[in-house]
């Protein structure tokens, strides 16, 4: 008798049955014979909520019930065979309640790994391919899932069997215990599932109620119910009271499972974005999924509301928590040291130590966490020594250790970090895994690509917008947006991902790791070292240390980072320097256009750390220009009639001023807001934390004095 699927499911649903424990069942084989065999175990279970994940089933298939977040089911089929989609696996599995089964359709083990993904495509820069994406996570992937106490696997083509032989289908047992918490999880339950949950519920009631400046962060794993807390308290509070109660979070999709909990009428929900942009009055703010928020918004709400709460997913498939964390927690006791914290740790939809969940963690990496901190003190206080390496990808791929030190160093500093990211640094062609070691620990790590190099036929219509290869963000932004023409033409080798242990910074490592990298470009031929990433006065001071000059910034806010995307370079060889040389040139003229425009709400710090020693205008003002910003100096000219005037004395000076400090960083900021970015000293007192616009205009006739006398080779004043 050949293995079959259905015996196999009835099985593992037997062998769990009252435990609250969850189980993969792996069906390996063609294209058909899985669909089919999906099809008929679907059919034959009677499991009313099945979901499905892909679309090779078809949208009227009666089988098919798409996979959707906040959904609970009992099985949940996973189509590889339509794409290996990392995310939507990890987000998928959520939904999957205890008892139940995750049904996995791949293509057979001997032909998993030369198979063409229709996911890859998204890996493949031009003029690679998908057929060019490696296969080094799908291996890695079966390993993973070959040694799993969790998985069951039936494969077409394993060798029939007489009625007499032991079985080919192992059927993991399930523990003899009871499982963590009743099956019923039913989402319209208005009762905490868990002890963790109830007093959860109640610390959002205390920070709703309680004193102002004390958030509360919740931070859990996935299924911990901390969106059902969430929107549990809200209900309370809207059924005991008038409490004006607003909800965010990345998307409205996360915001989901709050909302459903809450009822009807729900809190009322808007983007980070827009909610900063009206910063409607509010006695309670509820932020999920905080850990995907950049950290900017997420400081900004603390100074405009007095009571929020922040939840997140720590090792969830967004792969984001870990370094929320740890970043988002410096900037809590710097604004409110009387913050609280408080972890769920019980699952509510499946048992405790469930053996799924351990796969999912370790397959997708959710769990990956650096060197501890300790382990690394020790070390820098050591005399070992300190190397960079550039390991082979199928080496990485195949020491798991490594794999997670370097992978939870890349989460914690990164909070855009997803599990798809780890299929691309394993497999995309020209990419480089970078590290910096001491002993077993990774003290740093960086990711790069190598872009540009296209062909001259493309160069052309890249810059009138007409092309945009896959790939190459470097030279196109370049290209596209700052205008320079000869950029897709270079070799660049981009700084996709870096970051630092958090427990050997400060010591120059960064500065050193980038060095290296650039040497390693130097030698493979690239003209240029490059990063985009988006702009803080932070990340602008890091960049420059590190010998990379900022040549342009992004006119719309990035809808991920929530900031604006800037581009840093550092020049290789000639052709790069006179590329480089062009684009510091053009930086100032072109801001000084722009500030004005598209970015008259970008951050005076952002903007100071563009401009600092960034070529100026060599003109000399004018002897007419030097009286009226005499007058406005030392007299009482109005701002308006000196504007023009002004805008000449920031491109000659401003650059120079900044990188000297020169100018105190109240004087620069209002320099920038009303000379360069155009606006009313009312309007720049309120994004300033100024007085009043009568404390900024004295600001400005102070700094103008100062650049007045740089100008005139005078010394500062005393």
């Amino acid at each position: 008798m050949r293995p079959d699927p259905i015996s196999a499911a009835q099985a593992l649903l037997a062998a769990i049955a009252g435990t609250g424990e969850r189980r993969l069942l792996w069906l390996a084989g063609g294209a058909a014979w899985t669909l089919e065999s999906a099809r008929a175990l679907i059919a034959a279970q009677p499991v009313p909520d099945a979901r499905w994940l892909g679309d090779r089933a078809g949208p009227t298939d009666p089988n098919r019930r798409t996979a959707g977040l906040g959904d609970e089911c009992g099985l949940l089929v996973v189509d590889a065979w339509a794409g290996l989609d990392l995310d939507a696996i990890g987000a998928a599995a959520g939904m999957l309640r205890g008892g139940g089964l995750l049904v996995l359709l791949t293509p057979s083990a001997a032909d998993w790994t030369d198979w063409t993904d229709s996911a890859a495509e998204r890996f493949a820069t031009f003029p690679f391919g998908p057929a060019d994406v490696g296969g080094r996570y799908v291996r890695r992937l079966q390993r993973v899932l070959e040694t799993s106490p969790a998985v069951c696997r039936v494969d077409e083509t394993a060798e029939p069997l007489d009625d007499a032989a032991e079985p080919s289908v192992k059927v993991p047992q399930a523990r003899s215990r009871p499982p963590a918490q009743p099956p019923d999880t039913d989402l319209s339950r208005i009762a905490p599932a868990t002890d963790d949950q109830a007093r959860a519920i109640d610390a959002i009631l205390a920070t709703a109620r309680g004193r102002a400046r004390r958030p509360l962060v919740i931070t859990a794993d996935r299924g911990r119910g901390k969106s059902a807390a969430m929107g549990l308290a809200a209900a309370r509070l809207r059924d005991s009271g008038s409490l004006n109660i607003l909800l965010t979070a990345p998307r409205r999709t996360a915001a989901e499972a709050v909302l459903r909990h809450v009822g009807a009428p729900p809190p009322r929900y808007l983007a980070p974005d827009a909610l900063l942009a009206d910063t409607p009055a509010a006695d309670l703010l509820l932020v999920d999924e905080a850990a995907a928020i950049p950290a900017p918004l997420l400081e900004r709400m603390l100074g405009h509301y007095p009571r929020i709460v922040f939840a997140t997913t720590v090792h969830g498939y967004e792969g984001t928590g870990r370094g929320f964390d740890v970043r988002f927690r410096a900037v809590l006791d710097r604004l409110t040291p009387g913050w609280r914290a408080r972890r769920l740790a019980t699952p509510i939809r499946w048992a405790a130590e469930d053996p799924l969940e351990a796969l999912l963690n370790r397959a997708l990496l959710l769990d990956a966490e650096p060197a501890a901190d300790d382990a690394v003190t020790r070390l820098l206080q050591s005399a070992q020594p300190i190397s960079v390496e550039t390991p082979v990808r199928e080496h990485l791929a195949a020491d798991e250790p490594l794999l997670r030190q370097v992978f939870g160093l890349l989460v914690l500093g990164h909070y855009q970090t997803r599990p798809s990211d780890l299929r691309q640094f394993l497999d995309a062609p020209d990419i480089a895994v970078h590290l910096l070691r001491c002993g077993d620990a990774v003290l740093a790590t960086a990711v790069t690509g190598r872009e540009g190099r296209l062909p001259a036929d493309l160069v052309a219509p890249i810059f009138s917008g007409r092309r945009r290869p896959r790939g190459h963000l470097l030279p196109q932004t370049l290209s596209a947006h700052a205008g320079l023409f000869e950029a897709p033409a270079l070799g660049f080798r981009r700084i996709l991902r870096i970051a630092v242990h958090p427990a050997a910074r400060g010591r120059g490592l960064g500065r050193r790791f980038v060095a290296a990298i650039a040497g390693l470009a130097t030698a493979a031929g690239d003209d240029l070292l490059g990063a985009s990433f988006g702009a803080t006065p932070a990340l602008l001071h890091f960049w420059r240390r590190c010998g990379l000059d900022p040549v342009h910034i992004g006119s719309r806010r990035n809808a991920a980072s929530g900031v604006h995307a800037a581009v840093v370079l550092r020049a290789l060889t000639p052709a790069g320097e006179r590329l480089l040389n062009l684009g510091r040139r053009r930086l100032l003229p072109r801001l000084a256009v722009v500030l004005a425009g598209p970015l008259h709400d970008l951050e005076p710090g952002v903007i100071a750390g563009l401009l600092s020693d960034a070529p100026a205008d060599p003109a000399p003002l004018t002897d007419a220009e030097q009286r009226e910003l005499r007058a406005f100096a030392e007299a009482a000219r109005s701002l308006d009639a000196t504007r023009p005037a002004l805008h000449r004395l920031l491109c000659r000076t401003m650059p120079r001023a900044l990188a000297t400090e020169a100018l105190t960083p109240a004087q620069a900021a209002a320099l920038i807001a009303c000379g360069l970015q155009q606006r009313q000293p009312a309007a720049a007192a309120r994004a300033l934390e100024a007085t009043g616009a009568d404390a900024v205009v004295g600001t400005l006739r102070q700094a103008v004095a100062t650049l007045l006398r740089q100008a005139s080779g005078q010394p500062p004043a005393a």
